[in-house]
């Protein structure tokens, strides 16, 4: 009897234990709290007001659906809805920052075709130059080499030969 008694009353326990442990979700206070000043100090901005006002107000929107969770003590959907929420902010913040760096991408390339087109006007112009009278415009080509001369039919030792002498065209002076 008392063995059906503590077998039941454990069961009885257990069973509470294990309704409670599912059902104490704590409060995302921290994260809600961290949400809120991430989306208020973005919301500051006025680049992202300006660039990216979407982002921004789904931001904001969400942390009043996270707040009324929290509210209704829906917990999970409160943490859902607060980190949606901060990543719907720095979603702003970029989008934001990548507009303000193209428009500073564009005020470079327009300062550079500026002073491109100030160096163009500036360098002096440069004619080509006529070649001098005299001078040959081109080097001539090489005319091919003389056969080599058969040696005499003597007894004596033939001489050395020099070799042979190619004449060289005349160079164009370098200006």
């Amino acid at each position: 009897m008392q063995t059906a008694t503590f077998l039941r009353t454990s069961c009885a326990v257990l069973a509470l234990g294990a309704l409670a442990a599912c059902s104490s979700t704590p409060p995302p206070v921290d994260q809600l709290a961290v949400s809120r000043s991430t989306v208020n100090r973005v919301g500051a901005e006025a680049n992202v007001v300006a660039n990216a006002p979407v982002e921004l107000q789904r931001a904001r929107d969400k942390v009043a659906m996270a707040e009324k969770a929290m509210n209704d003590k829906n917990y999970d959907m409160a943490r859902r809805f607060a980190a949606e929420a901060e990543a719907d902010a720095r979603v702003a913040e970029t989008k934001a920052d990548a507009a303000n760096n193209a428009n500073t991408l564009q005020q470079v390339q327009t300062s550079i075709r500026g002073l491109q087109t100030e160096i163009d006007r500036r360098a002096p112009v440069v004619a080509p130059v006529p070649p001098a009278p005299g001078a040959m415009a081109a080097p001539r080509a090489m005319p091919a080499p003389a056969a080599p001369m058969a040696p005499p039919a003597s007894s004596a030792p033939p001489a050395p030969m020099a070799a042979p002498m190619t004449p060289a065209a005349p160079m164009a002076p370098v200006r």
